[in-house]
């Protein structure tokens, strides 16, 4: 699966707000320019994430966004399907649509269904647990393991 870009910013400028947690809003361009995004981008993905219920965004100068809630609570599997729709690779692995109805009219003797199962199982136990506050914590450690010391 290829993920858009828009889920890839969506997910630096959650690093940044992770980064910032706690110490007030924070501006659009300035997410954008410390993350390198389009700016024409941001506006749009911290619209989707405000609608998601991931960030609080307030009106007016002293304006900004910031995290809804902490970043251990918010996955990285909830951006993505926030932002892609399901993560399963076929319709009838997919939890929200084969629970309503049957997919297909071979789907009890069909072999490929295990085969997307497992891949679909291990693609979320990858990233179920993964958490923004994890990939905060990570970029920090990398931070700190280039700088140098005189």
């Amino acid at each position: 699966m290829k993920l858009s870009s828009k889920t890839e910013y969506a997910i630096l400028a959650l690093l940044e707000l992770g980064q910032r947690h706690d110490k007030g809003l924070v501006l659009s361009r300035e997410i954008a320019s410390s993350r390198d995004i389009p700016e024409s981008f941001v506006e749009r993905i911290l619209l989707t994430l405000k609608n998601g219920g991931v960030i609080v965004s307030v009106r007016g100068a002293n304006g900004g966004h910031c995290l809804a809630r902490d970043p251990g609570e918010i996955s990285v599997r909830e951006i993505i399907e926030l932002f892609e729709g399901s993560l399963a690779p076929i319709d009838c692995v997919n939890e929200r649509i084969s629970s309503l109805s049957a997919c297909c009219s071979i789907e009890s003797s069909c072999v490929l269904k295990d085969l997307w199962q497992k891949m679909y199982d291990a693609m979320l136990a990858s990233i179920e647990n993964i958490m923004i506050k994890d990939l905060v914590t990570q970029e920090r450690s990398q931070k700190e393991g280039t700088m140098y010391h005189i």
